[in-house]
């Protein structure tokens, strides 16, 4: 698992969902989660979290998809441990990426990729 510790930026809710900033060593991390009430009292800003998300859950690429995609980090590649489906991929940061191998056949340790992990994929654990 990536795990991420962080601090609450900012929080929205709108009806039974909530939009969550997260400060992290990364930088921005934007988590969407299911809001409870009890959730809209148990959570302020500054209060220290943990990110976590699957290896499975992280997406690679070598370009840019957009510059304002949310959750979408520039990292340099540290490992790549290769297997004939699959691919575990390290990224600065601690952050690991399970991957099919064909789609990382331009990709090699030391080069700058972007990754990009889902707001609705990412767990918050206080």
């Amino acid at each position: 698992m990536n795990t991420l510790p962080a601090y609450l930026k900012s929080i929205e809710y709108d009806e039974n969902l909530s939009l969550v900033s997260l400060d992290t060593p990364i930088g921005t991390l934007w988590v969407l989660l299911l809001a409870t009430q009890d959730m809209r009292h148990d959570m302020s800003v500054g209060a220290e979290l943990c990110a976590i998300f699957k290896p499975t859950q992280v997406l690679l690429t070598a370009q840019n998809p957009a510059p304002y995609v949310q959750n979408c980090f520039a990292s340099r590649i540290t490992h790549i441990q290769k297997d004939t489906i699959l691919s575990l991929v390290s990224l600065e940061g601690g952050i690991d990426a399970l991957v099919p191998t064909r789609g990382i056949d331009n990709l090699g340790e030391g080069d700058r990729c972007f990754w990009y992990v889902n707001p609705s994929d990412v767990l918050l654990e206080s």
